[in-house]
């Protein structure tokens, strides 16, 4: 009668059944691949690695602050100096037409009571004239220094900027920029002393380029 063989069974005869040489095998050994070293950046030595002072000579944008280069330079100082001794008269003579008005109209306050009052209309309205007109030139005044002040800075400009420009193809730059304008920058790329000097050299202190206005003439008590 036949023997029934388990699982275990089955799988023992059929390796009893393999050659000898089968049962010999060994499996072989797969070797396990090569895996390249991580390429690490090359080392640059610190020669090569410019300083802001070098990176600034060959940068493409230059900056530069308005509002110093002009009031520094030897234009703006001159504006400056000329529209503060003209402020000061321009005011002194505010100060002494007002008096002026201040009496006068004190004065028309007493005859009130003595003249006539078709005389004193009179009197109050040739005032009130004069009064007005006196007021309204020294506005007038004040608005043209103030023009004077704004053409005059407006002309310093015009007259930089072909020095501007000259600075700029100097340091192969292809633009200059407001640095106010400007989020963060080098300061090595800012040139605002470097054309003050140049500016003073090349255009001087502006004199009597833009004359100053003319004042109005004096007024004095009648």
């Amino acid at each position: 009668m036949p023997v029934l063989r388990t699982g275990l069974g089955l799988v023992a005869a059929a390796l009893m059944a393999l050659p000898a040489a089968a049962q010999d095998a060994t499996v072989p050994d797969i070797p396990a691949p090569e895996i390249p070293p991580i390429a690490k950046p090359p080392v640059l030595p610190n020669s090569t690695i410019p300083s802001p002072e070098e990176a600034a000579e060959s940068a493409p944008i230059l900056t530069l602050d308005q509002e110093v280069l002009y009031l520094s330079s030897a234009w703006g100082l001159r504006a400056q100096a000329r529209l503060e001794a003209k402020g000061e008269e321009v005011t002194a003579e505010n100060d002494r037409l007002t008096q002026l008005l201040s009496s006068e109209e004190a004065r028309l306050t007493e005859q009130r009571s003595t003249l006539p009052a078709a005389e004193f209309r009179e009197l109050a309205e040739s005032f009130d004239i004069r009064a007005t007109r006196i007021r309204r030139e020294r506005a007038q005044a004040v608005q043209d220094l103030n023009a004077w002040a704004e053409a005059d800075r407006a002309a310093f400009f015009r007259a930089a900027l072909p020095v501007m420009g000259q600075v700029m193809q100097d340091r192969g730059a292809v633009a200059v920029l407001d640095r106010r304008t400007i989020f963060v920058s080098l300061d090595a790329i800012d040139v605002t002393e470097q054309l003050v000097a140049a500016l003073d050299d090349r255009i001087g202190d502006g004199e009597g380029v833009v004359p100053l206005p003319e004042p109005p003439p004096s007024e004095d008590a009648p």
